[in-house]
């Protein structure tokens, strides 16, 4: 029988700082959530803290947004009379293109490596640097999406040449984002991406050592994006799609930075901890961000409270639909933080939660379960972020339809996805 613990958010004492490298389109997008999030303001109040935050992209046009969030935030900081030097943010263009195989980033990256002088070296030796001026523990996450090509071509080998430039034990978080299927297809190239850190995170030998020894985050976007897109088919079809993706894509993005530093990162801390001592050494985690109501969709404004708990209910039971995972994935434990207005009913919903984990994710035996409940500003959105270690690149459903995909290609496409 599961054994459920709520409200035991703290495993290891102490505040820690988050920072952040982000590859890519989605890469910029992590960044800027980490910049958006207010928490990161407070941690930054600590005089003992430091907070760095770097973007790379092959071309300039996924750029203007994070700019702007890392302007404003240091134009904040400056208003609560906290120094500029406690926060680190650079921007870095590799090149002109709007999008690069795998085979074609890795090629890039390891070329600007070699330039002189390397702006690119000399910006990570810059965000080492700022992180261990920190008195606090600090974490660095490697932030990229798994089904591009930028990001899980380049994120590996960044994060090996980023390790060399730590002279304290730093550890790097990967987190990868997963396309949902408002994307199209899957892509061959995800199989190839999945194989190879799938590999990499479970190297022991030298040479192939895990890139990762923070742990290794699999960010699930499809519940997300089934929910945003369910009862809203009004407007021209290309332009409510590509808003869909925009908000499904960011949304994600922002939930799981808030999910990383809320509480100083205690979170972050107590999932770490627990997936610690439920893994074995090289499983993954499943970040699976649930979405169960939406402003304006299924249900409004004033409407019953009955009818929010019915549209929550609902959404709970999509968890195993939408999870991206294979049915007979079972994990030892679950940590969730259900995010909804008290007055909905919370303890009821949480029970609904409960269950549903227990019934599609458990184990039987020795598993345990962490909901917290946090308390949302307004009626519209309710989610929950729900963490699920003991994964491996197999137990995706997306995993076996990109290896079809890949094996239809021909030797030459498939070196390219390498």
């Amino acid at each position: 029988m599961a054994n459920t613990k709520s409200g035991d958010t703290t495993s290891e004492s102490g505040p820690y700082c988050v920072s952040a490298i982000g590859i890519g389109r989605s890469g910029a997008g992590f960044v800027d959530g980490l910049l958006r999030t207010g928490e990161i303001e407070d941690v930054l109040m600590d005089p003992r803290a430091r907070v760095a935050a770097l973007v790379i992209d092959v071309g300039d046009h996924d750029l203007a947004r994070v700019r702007g969030y890392a302007a404003g935030l240091s134009q904040r900081l400056v208003e609560q009379g906290i120094p500029a030097e406690h926060l680190n943010f650079q921007c870095i263009s590799l090149g002109e293109s709007e999008h690069l195989s795998r085979a074609e980033a890795k090629a890039m990256y390891s070329k600007a490596c070699k330039d002189e002088p390397s702006s690119l070296d000399a910006a990570l030796a810059e965000f080492a640097n700022h992180i261990e001026q920190a008195e606090l523990p600090s974490r660095a996450m490697i932030c990229f999406n798994l089904a591009g090509g930028t990001g899980s071509g380049m994120a590996a080998d960044l994060s090996r040449d980023l390790a060399g430039k730590f002279t304290k034990q730093i550890p790097v978080i990967g987190v990868g984002q997963l396309p949902h299927s408002g994307d199209g297809d899957v892509p061959a190239s995800l199989y190839a991406s999945l194989s190879e850190y799938d590999s990499l995170t479970r190297s022991q030998g030298k040479g192939q050592s895990n890139p990762f020894t923070g742990g290794f985050y699999v960010v699930n976007t499809e519940h997300s994006w089934q929910r945003l897109t369910s009862y809203t088919e009004t407007g021209v079809q290309s332009v409510r799609d590509r808003i869909r993706q925009e908000v499904t894509n960011k949304f994600c993005q922002d939930s799981f930075m808030r999910f990383a530093v809320r509480d100083s990162g205690a979170e972050l801390t107590h999932a770490l901890h627990a997936a610690a001592e439920s893994n074995k050494s090289g499983k993954w985690m499943l970040y699976n961000l649930a979405k169960f109501t939406h402003p304006g969709v299924q249900v409004l404004p004033g409407e019953a409270l009955s009818k929010w708990r019915k549209v929550i209910s609902q959404w709970i039971d999509h968890l195993d639909d939408f999870s991206g995972l294979n049915k007979d994935f079972r994990s030892n434990h679950a940590d969730a933080h259900m995010h909804a207005p008290r007055e909905i009913g919370v303890d009821q919903l949480k029970e609904k939660l409960e269950q549903k984990l227990k019934d599609s994710f458990l184990s039987a035996e020795d598993s345990s379960i962490n909901i917290d409940h946090h308390e949302f500003f307004d009626h519209l959105t309710s989610y929950a972020d729900i963490t699920l270690p003991g994964l491996a690149c197999a137990d995706l459903v997306c995993y076996a339809e990109a290896q079809s995909a890949y094996d239809k290609l021909s030797k030459a496409e498939q070196k390219k996805c390498q």
